[in-house]
């Protein structure tokens, strides 16, 4: 089969058709092969070895570092400047060089040498839903119109104690509100959480000696206070 992937006929004109993509297409065999191919829109030519030709992204990768010197080295050893093409801008393509394989395989990617890994796509899929709460989650950590100074206290406070945005006012424990203009006098909470309130007030009231101490320091979390207990348990 190398031999036959090494045949220069093996060429596609006049751009890729859906078959260029399926296992019995001369694009996925050459998958380890060298390979000229000619790219839409400016009919740029490349050169290189064949890394991988994937339908579920609908494009290839080919690496268009020069060969190693010594005809007998692995390709594990070769550089890699690898670009990503997709099918669309093919053009055409010609089988110039056959590739490492392991011995006894079949055409694609089971035999190419070095060996190229299946992609976990259910690991993919977690790992994007994963980046995708991250990146709610610090969203929401960003108040909506509020000063640079209102947004120093919420991060100041969130080090150390649960808080988070309710519109323009920062909810501290799920308990202690701080509104605008965010002062020690505009610090609300219900009757039966004055324990918290207190907290919260000594958190405040660092963020702001440490605003005032010399080269300011509201970037510094503040040591948390710990709660005694109430009596009775």
């Amino acid at each position: 089969m190398a031999g036959k992937i090494a045949t220069p006929n093996l060429k596609v004109t006049g751009g890729v058709s859906k078959d260029v993509v399926d296992a019995d297409s001369n694009l996925y065999k050459a998958v380890g092969s060298r390979i000229k191919i000619t790219c839409a829109p400016n009919n740029n030519v490349l050169e290189g070895t064949l890394f991988t030709a994937c339908n579920l992204t609908n494009a290839i990768a080919i690496n268009t570092a020069p060969a190693p010197p010594n005809p007998s080295a692995p390709l594990s050893s070769q550089p890699g400047d690898f670009h990503i093409i997709p099918f669309a801008h093919i053009v055409s393509f010609e089988i110039v060089g056959s590739g490492e394989r392991a011995p006894q395989s079949t055409p694609g990617f089971d035999g190419v040498q070095p060996s190229i890994s299946k992609v976990d796509i259910a690991a993919l899929h977690a790992r994007e839903e994963a980046t995708i709460r991250e990146m709610k989650k610090k969203d929401a950590q960003k108040g909506r119109g509020v000063s640079k100074e209102a947004q120093d206290m919420f991060d100041f406070i969130s080090r150390t104690l649960p808080t988070r945005w309710a519109d323009a006012q920062i909810v501290v424990n799920d308990a202690v509100l701080i509104q605008p203009p965010y002062t020690l006098d505009s610090i609300r909470a219900p009757a039966d959480k004055t324990q918290s309130e207190a907290h919260v007030r000594k958190v405040v009231e660092a963020y702001y000696q440490r605003k005032k101490a010399p080269g300011g320091g509201a970037g510094r979390a503040p040591v948390a206070m710990p709660i005694a207990p109430r009596k009775g348990g």
